[in-house]
């Protein structure tokens, strides 16, 4: 079976359960969902989440749609498809939109209710994040951590 049918597959099943308002909301529900998926679903969430973002818009977008609330899950779901260059990416990004350190909940509750100012009233993140995209996306053209490749491999073999 060809790699993105087989990730797409999994991807549906993953997000079959996500409820639409919940995406609209700063309660736990989207959060809670997808942390308790089991691992093969979760993980292809989080890299499909994340690749796409990124794609389409850059880390910003990732954050400032609230996906960034799963960073730390999604650096871990990196890590173990065996994709560190982009976990790293994402840290420092994580780090630049988070730059007060809070903890993760907290961090996420702000996320979600649009009260980082760096990233939803003065934009002063949109430049250094891009050029983490920039890296981002060179991985692709460098075809250096095919991240279609390597989450196929860690689902046909976790």
């Amino acid at each position: 079976m060809d790699d993105r049918i087989f990730i797409g597959k999994k991807y549906a099943e993953a997000v079959k359960g996500i409820k639409a308002e919940w995406l609209k909301t700063t309660d736990s529900r989207w959060y809670d969902y997808v942390v308790g998926l089991p691992s093969d679903l979760q993980v292809t969430y989080l890299v499909v989440v994340v690749h796409n973002q990124v794609f389409n818009g850059g880390f910003h977008q990732y954050f400032f749609n609230g996906y960034g609330q799963f960073a730390k899950e999604t650096i871990r779901s990196l890590i173990k498809i065996n994709a560190p260059r982009r976990a790293e990416l994402l840290v420092k990004a994580l780090k630049l939109v988070n730059k007060e350190g809070w903890p993760d909940n907290v961090f996420r509750e702000r996320l979600l209710k649009k009260d980082l100012r760096q990233l939803f009233v003065d934009d002063d993140l949109f430049e250094p994040l891009n050029q983490l995209d920039i890296q981002y996306y060179d991985y692709d053209d460098k075809e250096e951590e095919d991240i279609v490749q390597r989450l196929s491999n860690y689902l046909q073999n976790p």
